[in-house]
């Protein structure tokens, strides 16, 4: 055997004779190598059991290592010797042989490991190479593993032959099918959030939104920006005899303040009006004498229950909750600084309420009430009545033939004459009869007190 075959091993030189080469049993594939001189060839034919030969392969000679495949067309096995025919001047022809391969199967068979835009592939022939096509177009080299990017969203056909070192290929190509999808759609950017007073805070944030405040700077820290503070700021204590510190509980809730308020409050960035209802936002210190109005809102007070200022360490306090009411705020200062003193919240009527009582109305027509819970010195004056509490929950009603108090906790003193008192215990109730708001023939009834 001498050195330097097609892939630097040994090889095989046939010098007297023509190749011959048989098989124990029919193969369905024969590979191998040959080298002849340039100017010289020859025809390779491959032969069955009955000697019967076809024609397979010409090969001219090239001074170089040549493959030649010879396989039944049909895969089965039916070579059961390979030989050679010179082709004419090929006389003195002599050649080299290398690395004869064969197999009772049709090779090289080509396998699709997977499918999708990205693919690998096998092969019988484990030294395989391969071809790819798409949609019937021409097979061109391919790696393995390949994936196949810029293509459209659509239907596909891969196709794919193994070929070995030899060249041979296999001629039932693996297939498989894919499909690129559309790519869906980048989602739309979110709505931008509204922004009223175009401040670059949005609406859900801004703690005024109905003004410009990109700051947003909340001075007593009751969640309403100073930009929409209409009251003075509800971060201080209150003072007795002077103001109460009321903060919106829920709704919608509105203050008047007193004629005699002196206007631009400190930390407000506009002059109080005086002389219509502003709305309460948040927290703030009103004034006593003050008109609250929380028809469709709640509030709750917290007022000083001695005269103490509220530095003093025995200063002390006192709160109520109330709603469904419109009141006038007042408080009185005690000559004993060490004295409890109430604060008193008297029953004002909506407008138009009290033509309610005009001619006959039914018994029982209401005109304005209140409803408090206190923990404290408290005073509600009605029309007919005052209503004292100390620590209660308590409703008070002006209807047109007096005023009725009704206790559903604690307890409540019920002034019905100069010096006149009735307890009223929890779950009871009492009325105090009068003709409330009753108005001559001609003229209009007012629209607050009795």
């Amino acid at each position: 055997m001498e050195r330097g075959g097609w892939d630097g091993g040994a090889y095989m030189p046939v010098t007297c004779g023509y190749p011959n080469i048989s098989f124990e049993k029919p193969m369905a594939t024969v590979e191998f190598f040959v080298r002849m001189p340039v100017g010289t060839g020859m025809t390779f034919r491959s032969c069955d059991p009955m000697q019967r030969c076809a024609l397979e392969r010409s090969v001219k000679g090239t001074g170089g290592w040549v493959g030649v495949v010879l396989a039944d067309p049909a895969g089965k096995p039916t070579i059961s010797f390979v030989d050679g025919v010179v082709d004419t001047g090929s006389s003195a022809l002599t050649l080299d042989l290398d690395d004869v391969a064969f197999s009772d199967q049709q090779q090289p068979q080509t396998f699709i490991e997977q499918a999708s835009a990205s693919f690998s592939f096998s092969s019988s022939v484990p030294t395989a190479s391969y071809e790819c096509a798409i949609n019937k177009a021409d097979f061109t080299p391919c790696k393995n593993p390949s994936a196949f990017s810029g293509l459209e969203p659509g239907a596909y056909s891969l196709s794919v032959v193994a070929v070995d070192h030899y060249g041979a290929r296999d001629t039932t190509p693996a297939q498989a099918d894919f499909t690129i999808a559309q790519p869906n759609p980048a989602p739309p950017p979110p709505p931008a959030e509204p922004d009223s007073d175009a401040d670059g805070v949005p609406d859900a944030r801004d703690n005024c939104p109905a003004a410009a405040n990109s700051d947003q700077k909340d001075g007593d820290a009751d969640g309403v920006g100073d930009a929409c503070d209409t009251l003075p700021p509800g971060n201080v204590p209150p003072k007795p005899g002077e103001t109460s510190v009321v903060k919106v509980v829920s709704g919608e809730v509105f203050v008047k303040l007193p004629v005699r308020t002196a206007l631009g409050f400190d930390g407000l960035r506009a002059p109080l009006q005086t002389t219509s209802f502003v709305p309460l936002k948040g927290v703030a210190s009103i004034p006593l004498g003050a008109t609250v109005d929380t028809t469709r809102g709640e509030v709750a007070i917290d007022s000083a229950a001695n005269s103490y200022s509220a530095a003093d360490r025995r200063a002390k306090r006192q709160s109520a909750r109330i709603r469904a009411a419109i009141f006038l705020l007042k408080q009185k200062r005690a000559k004993a600084k060490s004295s409890s003193i109430p604060t008193d919240v008297s029953l004002l009527s909506p407008p138009r309420a009290e033509a309610r009582c005009v001619g006959a109305p039914p018994k029982g027509t209401v005109v304005r009430s209140i409803s408090m819970v206190v923990k404290g010195y408290y005073r509600t004056v009605g029309g007919a009545s005052t209503s004292t509490a100390r620590s209660a929950t308590f409703n008070t009603v002006d209807r047109c033939d007096g005023t009725l108090t009704q206790v559903g906790k604690g307890r409540v003193t019920v002034a019905v004459a100069k010096k006149k008192t009735v307890t009223v215990k929890a779950g009871q109730a009492f009325l105090v009869k009068a003709k409330l708001f009753k108005v001559r023939k001609g003229r209009r009834a007012p629209s607050n007190g009795s």
